[in-house]
């Protein structure tokens, strides 16, 4: 992409991070707290990136541009509803709305 250039989805290209880690979920504190309150297992914390800087007042491109990115739908996982199983974004796509 050429500097300045905006991409298909409002400018913004993401890419996901598995290498990245969140050492902080897995302290014995955290995963204290996390089971005091029924959470354990039951969350995740994943890493993207993404190109552009980030300005507030473009905050819902932002966001919209981010789920519909296709390096995000394959990857990033949801704890479903119906079954408490993590599916990705992809099985769940078309439950995403803009809520005002």
């Amino acid at each position: 992409m050429a500097a300045g250039e905006l991409g298909p989805l409002g400018g913004y290209y993401f890419r996901f991070l598995p290498q990245k880690t969140f050492k902080f979920l897995s302290t014995p504190e955290t995963t204290s707290r996390l089971r005091q309150w029924s959470m354990l297992g039951r969350i995740k914390a994943q890493a993207f990136g993404f190109d552009q800087t980030f300005q507030v007042y473009r905050k819902d491109d932002f966001v919209m541009a981010f789920f519909k990115d296709p390096n995000v739908i394959p990857n990033l996982k949801l704890l479903s509803d119906s079954s408490g199983q993590w599916i990705t974004l992809g099985f769940a796509s078309g439950r995403l709305r803009k809520i005002r």
